[in-house]
């Protein structure tokens, strides 16, 4: 009996959907894509999932590439739900019906991804700089700044069947692996019915159940959804992939509860940039200088506490640390949900604008120079399932104060500062210190310097093994091997 041959199946849904500067979940994807299409130890094919005819479509070698490297990005947002929890009235439409109607209630967007496509097609076409003059008077300004990029070139906003070829047909040996948000982009029910009935495996990577956990940082719509996602992975999944200790402790307490049986773990912890070879230079944005501010990158949302931070640094400001050290504290990232209360406390802030600055849509280059140049950087997230920039920080020898919220204190180890994030005074008394008297810091710099990242190549090429592992059903017996 002839053992099946494996293939790696990568699903890119979440990634082709996305615009603009990547979030940590975004970026793990784009890493491990990376590592998939580099990947030599078997066949690797890319999926995406089709929301209208429900089914997984292939993406060609090229197509992923472009993906992968935030090139073009595919506009579904006039498409059906696909898991079908937030149904609209014309989504049951025949699609011919439902496409008629679109072309007139979102004749906007359609018009901007029916130039995109054509750009990518005809990138010499003499008609182009028309098309994006009408392009660019289409978009709506954010739209305009999300698709801008540092080297002067532009981000594709394109249709569907812009990336998405031929129905993806699952085959015996095939092992698919989903990542992290597609929770709200697949149909995790569909899939595994179809990977069932091909005899392929379903492998599950998750970063934490947070919104399950704490779901009052999320939209109530959001958290039936990825509780829904969760709980039937949990029962169709062959294999999840866990990134800390702590998420592997989450997931068995949560099913425990439910009275479920998790499927196969493995946990492969996640990586991290090459920082300190970094080569990036330049200016840095307006107003900050080398080594005078502290920074906190972070998508802006009630769980990362950012309101902490407000309220330490206002009692800073009042007592002359501030202005005694000549810092500032730097807030860096674009904002995410349920974040009306953050921003009007930001936004109202005294300080704001002044000694406290936000920063948004940051390239990677300007992003590096900011980690370079800090005095030191802050992480007072309340709960988090990995943390990627409290490693970021590290990596870059950076003295570092992070919270004791969830997997931090596993990930950072003994060479940050961990403090209790609901502790408004133990996390002032440590920035004044650090701010006031630099020497105090200096040993934290010395343990950060100390500090060995996982590269995301070893990561990736980790996390693909994984999902190639073979189970038992798979693994030829020795007395059927041939001698």
């Amino acid at each position: 009996m002839r053992p099946r041959q494996m293939r790696l199946v990568v699903d890119l849904t979440s990634m082709a959907r996305w615009l603009g500067p990547p979030v940590g979940l975004v970026r793990v994807q784009r890493h491990y894509s990376a590592a998939a299409a580099a990947f030599t130890a078997s066949e690797v094919a890319f999926t995406v999932f089709d929301p209208i005819d429900r089914v997984l479509r292939q993406v060609s070698p090229r197509i992923a590439a472009e993906i992968i490297a935030g090139d073009i990005s595919c506009d579904m947002t006039f498409h059906p739900d696909p898991a079908r929890i937030k149904m609209r009235f014309y989504d049951r439409w025949p699609n011919w019906a439902r496409r008629s109607l679109m072309a007139i209630i979102k004749a906007r967007r359609i018009l901007i991804t029916e130039i995109g496509a054509f750009a990518r097609h005809n990138p010499g076409s003499g008609f182009l700089p028309f098309l994006e003059r009408i392009e660019n008077r289409l978009m709506k300004a954010n739209e305009r700044r999300l698709t801008a990029r540092e080297d002067g070139s532009k981000v594709r906003i394109v249709p569907l069947r812009t990336v998405a070829g031929d129905k993806h047909d699952l085959t015996p040996g095939d092992h698919l692996l989903l990542m992290n948000n597609d929770w709200s982009h697949t149909d995790i029910e569909l899939i595994s019915r179809d990977a069932r009935s091909a005899g392929a495996k379903l492998i599950v990577l998750l970063n934490d159940i947070i919104p399950i956990q704490f779901p009052e940082w999320y939209k109530p719509h959001d958290v039936t959804r990825f509780t829904d996602y969760v709980n039937l992975a949990i029962g169709l999944a062959d294999r999840f992939i866990l990134t800390s200790k702590r998420v592997t402790a989450d997931m068995e307490e949560h099913a425990a509860g439910l009275g479920l049986r998790l499927p196969e773990l493995k946990l492969v912890p996640l990586g991290c940039d090459s920082a300190r070879k970094s080569k990036a230079d330049g200016p840095l944005p307006d107003g900050l200088e080398t080594g005078r501010y502290i920074l906190f990158v972070s998508t802006i949302e009630p769980r990362k506490n950012h309101s902490l931070l407000m309220d330490v640094w206002r009692r800073l400001v009042q007592d002359g640390t501030v202005a005694h050290g000549g810092m500032k504290l730097v807030f860096v990232g674009r904002s995410g949900w349920m974040v009306d209360a953050v921003l009007a406390k930001l936004h109202s802030h005294p300080d704001y604008g002044q000694s406290l600055v936000h920063l948004d849509n940051v390239d990677d280059g300007t992003l590096s120079l900011l980690y370079q140049n800090s005095a030191f950087c802050v992480y007072p997230s309340l709960y988090e399932g990995y943390g990627l920039p409290p490693v970021e920080a590290l990596a870059y020898g950076k003295a570092l104060i992070a919270s004791t919220g969830g997997a931090i204190p596993e990930v950072v180890g003994p060479f940050g500062l961990c403090l209790d994030p609901l502790d408004v005074e133990g996390w002032e008394k440590a920035m004044r210190e650090w701010i006031t008297s630099p020497e105090v810091r200096t040993s934290y710099e010395a343990k950060a310097s100390e500090f060995t990242a996982r590269s995301w190549e070893q990561a990736g090429r980790e996390t693909l093994e994984a999902t190639l592992a073979p189970f038992p059903d798979e693994v030829t017996p020795a007395r059927e091997r041939a001698p």
